[in-house]
Order: C-alpha cells, then sequence, then structure tokens
C-alpha cells in the first residue's frame, strides 16, 4: 500500500508473501518505544481474537516469550486472509483501530520532516479504545496498552482528524465503514454516516 497526501494506504495492490519468516531474537534488540509501537497490532489481534489469545497479553507473555504470541497473530490474520483475499468484507475486520488511528497519524504521525509524534502502534492504540463498546474489555485493553507503554489519550487536532477520516478509503458516499467491537473476539462491520464520525472524533 502506498499512503498518498490525502492519507495512507490509499493505493496499492494484493500480492501474497511465499512465507513468512519472524525472527523474535531482533526484538531484544529494539527501544521499549519501538517494541511497543509493534505491539499495538499484536494486541489488536488479540481484541479481535479470543479470550485465550487477549490474556497472553495480561499475563505478559508478550515480552516473555513474544514467539508464542507472534505465531498464533500470523496464525489468525492468515486466516482471515486466506478467506478473503482482496477484502470483499471479511478481511476489513483487521482495519479496526485504523481509521481513527490513521487520521491520527495523518495530523501528528511520525513522517518526513516531522520527527516528534506519534508512531503508528501508537495512533493504532488510540484508534482502537472508542471502538470497543463494553466497558469491561475497554478497562482490560486500557490496562494491557499502559502495561506495553502505548498511550491511551493524546491531545490533537480533532477537526484536522476528522477531514482525514473522511478521505479514508473505507469512506463512501457520506458514510464510513467503522470496525466495532460488541466484546472479545466479537466484531461487528457498522457502516455509519459521517454525523456519527462526528460524535466519535469530537465527542459531541
Amino acid at each position: 500500500a502506498v499512503d498518498l497526501t490525502a492519507g495512507k494506504n490509499l493505493a496499492g495492490a494484493f500480492c501474497q508473501p511465499a512465507a513468512v519468516i519472524c525472527d523474535t531474537a531482533c526484538l531484544k534488540t529494539l527501544p521499549p518505544d519501538v517494541f511497543a509501537d509493534g505491539a499495538a497490532e499484536a494486541v489488536k489481534t488479540g481484541v479481535l481474537s479470543d479470550e485465550a489469545l487477549f490474556a497472553l497479553f495480561e499475563d505478559g507473555t508478550l515480552t516473555a516469550d513474544p514467539g508464542e504470541v507472534i505465531a498464533r497473530c500470523v496464525a489468525y490474520k492468515a486466516g482471515v486472509v486466506e478467506r478473503d483475499e482482496t477484502e470483499q468484507g471479511l478481511r476489513a475486520i483487521l482495519n479496526f483501530g485504523h481509521t481513527l488511528g490513521h487520521g491520527i497519524e495523518a495530523v501528528k504521525g511520525v513522517s518526513g520532516r516531522r520527527k516528534n509524534g506519534l508512531y503508528h502502534g501508537e495512533c493504532v492504540a488510540l484508534g482502537m479504545l472508542p471502538m470497543i463498546e463494553d466497558r469491561q474489555l475497554q478497562k482490560r485493553t486500557r490496562a494491557v496498552l499502559r502495561k506495553l507503554g502505548l498511550p491511551c489519550r493524546a491531545s490533537y487536532n480533532k477537526e484536522k482528524v476528522l477531514s482525514y477520516m473522511l478521505h479514508d478509503k473505507k469512506a463512501r458516499g457520506g458514510s464510513i465503514t467503522l470496525v466495532k467491537l460488541p466484546g472479545l473476539g466479537c466484531w461487528r462491520l457498522d457502516k455509519v454516516p459521517v454525523s456519527e464520525l462526528e460524535t466519535i472524533v469530537m465527542g459531541k
């Protein structure tokens, strides 16, 4: 996928890899903030998946034994992609946290000459929380994010974030598709009008 000035991932093509190789030893060389940046995507999978995988984040397995968590996350994503290679439906759930997250990243993310800002994973973390409808799960997810050193809140220009979201690839004809979670391992694709998006972003 290619980022354009209007937004992230607006142009691209589908090309499946011949293999996926994960060298978990290299994770030990990463500074904590960079490790946390990547961990956000894994947490996203944990919330989408099931209680067993999510529990691995709560008990600290990600930092103690990242190999097990990574293997389960890769298997989950591979299963989704195999069933919907070109994102005709199911694969859209992998966008969980990204619609709002991309908007935040466009405004406050580290890119180009902007050296001080939020990493992609930090923006995804911020984008996930408002999409979790179950308050108890939201509380648990917030605790996991904090344990990993990821932000649960941040200041940013909400008007600009909303503007970028309206240029998201999922925005069509005055509405946009959001991935919402009524519970752990449960998801729903909601096609919502722009007015609801304003409520989510602006807090109206």
